[in-house]
C-alpha cells in the first residue's frame, strides 16, 4: 500500500477521532441542553441520551484507532503476522460495543415514556434508527468475525510458506 495513501487516511481517521471527541465534550451536552430549553419535559431522557450517544461516539473513536493501527501494518507490510489479530479484535469489539449501546437505546425507546412535542414521529425515528443500527452493526461485526478468520489462514498459511522455503 502506498505511503502517501497511508498517511492521508491515517490524518482522516486522526480528525475523526478528534471530531468525535469535539462532539463528546462541547456537541452533545449542548445539543441536549438545547433540546431541554426548547421543549423541558425531555430533561427527563436527558442522561440516557446523552450518556448514551457519548459511550456510542467512544465505541467509534476506538474503532478509528485499530484501523488506524490496521493501515500502518498494511504500510509497514505486517498485515500478515499475528499482531494484527489483536487490532482486528479490537475493531470487532469496538463495534459489538456500538450494537449494545444502540440495542440499549432501542429497549430503552421502546420502554421509555418519552414526551414528544409534536405528534411522536421524532421518538418513532429515533426507535427505528436504533432497530436499524444495531442490526447493522451486528452485521458488520459478523463480517469482522469472517474476516478475522480470513486473517488467520492467511497467516498460518504464511508461516508454513516459510517453513518449506
Amino acid at each position: 500500500m502506498s505511503r502517501l495513501l497511508v498517511i492521508f487516511l491515517q490524518s482522516l481517521l486522526a480528525i475523526a477521532f478528534l471530531g468525535g471527541l469535539f462532539a463528546q465534550v462541547v456537541v452533545i451536552p449542548t445539543a441536549a441542553a438545547d433540546e431541554v430549553a426548547f421543549f423541558p419535559p425531555y430533561e427527563a431522557v436527558r442522561v440516557p441520551f446523552v450518556t448514551s450517544a457519548i459511550i456510542f461516539v467512544a465505541c467509534c473513536q476506538v474503532l478509528a484507532v485499530a484501523l488506524g493501527a490496521m493501515l500502518h501494518r498494511a504500510g509497514q507490510g505486517t498485515v500478515f503476522e499475528s499482531g494484527a489479530i489483536t487490532w482486528t479484535n479490537i475493531a470487532i469489539g469496538a463495534i459489538a460495543a456500538g450494537a449494545v449501546v444502540l440495542a440499549w437505546l432501542f429497549v430503552y425507546v421502546t420502554f421509555a415514556d418519552i414526551p414528544s412535542p409534536a405528534d411522536g414521529m421524532d421518538t418513532l425515528g429515533l426507535w427505528l434508527g436504533s432497530a436499524v443500527g444495531t442490526v447493522a452493526a451486528i452485521g458488520v461485526a459478523l463480517l469482522l468475525v469472517v474476516g478475522r478468520h480470513w486473517l488467520r489462514r492467511a497467516i498460518a498459511q504464511r508461516v508454513e510458506l516459510e517453513q518449506v522455503v
